[in-house]
């Protein structure tokens, strides 16, 4: 794990490397299938360089400063400015273990309220400020008839969807995707081993509709 703590805060540093680069930030859905993954791939359609900074096990604002200071905090792995786009995930590991539990709504709130304020829209405006155009990606379902620790945060997920589409409505340059419209719960072979995780053939399916879904900002 030590190893990859230097490489992590190369790629978070990066400067983009012309004005039409991405930069991946979030967490392990980001993160997972390495050089196959969904940013990777979003790239490679568009024809753009990518830096991706994602961490596995990253929560959108991490109770912990040293761990945020390593990658782990989501709102803390951009470290430069002048990216054309900003792809993102985040809010899952933040829920992990609250869902379906008393304390699920103070959580889910702070992350993004029903007025659409929380730490995932003042993220969202505080890259936008920075010029770049923000591409957030919705969690999909579980895999249908299996239970994981995730499966008691499918409606919060629902929840966080909604309200971001919703904030897609409101804002040109901000880019809502659903990965669920491309992944079937009932393909197992679109889940990694873990039951949780994009495979490569899910990353593919999501990162070529994610750029597609990018062009159509752009025109």
């Amino acid at each position: 794990m030590r190893a990859l703590v230097p490489i992590l805060l190369l790629a978070a540093c990066a400067a983009p490397s012309s004005d039409r680069s991405i930069l991946a930030i979030g967490d392990s859905v980001m993160a997972w299938n390495g050089a196959s993954g969904i940013p990777e791939v979003a790239a490679a359609q568009l024809g753009r360089p990518v830096t991706d900074a994602s961490r596995s096990g990253a929560h959108l604002t991490h109770p912990n400063a040293i761990l945020g200071a390593l990658g782990f905090d989501v709102s803390r792995q951009v470290r430069s400015r002048g990216w054309d786009w900003i792809v993102l995930t985040g809010g899952g590991n933040d829920l992990r273990g609250v869902c379906a539990t008393s304390s699920e709504a103070a959580i889910l709130d702070g992350i993004v309220d029903a007025d659409l304020n929380g730490d995932l829209p003042d993220l969202i405006a505080r890259l936008r400020a920075s010029g770049a155009k923000v591409a957030y990606l919705g969690y999909y379902d579980g895999p249908a008839g299996a239970r994981t620790a995730f499966t008691p945060c499918q409606p919060a997920f629902d929840t966080i969807n909604a309200r971001m589409a919703r904030l897609d409505a409101r804002d040109a340059g901000f880019l809502f995707f659903d990965a669920g419209t491309v992944i079937d719960s009932a393909d197992r072979d679109l889940y990694a081993g873990d039951l949780i995780h994009p495979s490569r053939q899910a990353a593919a399916r999501i990162g070529t509709a994610l750029a597609e879904a990018m062009r159509t900002v752009e025109r």
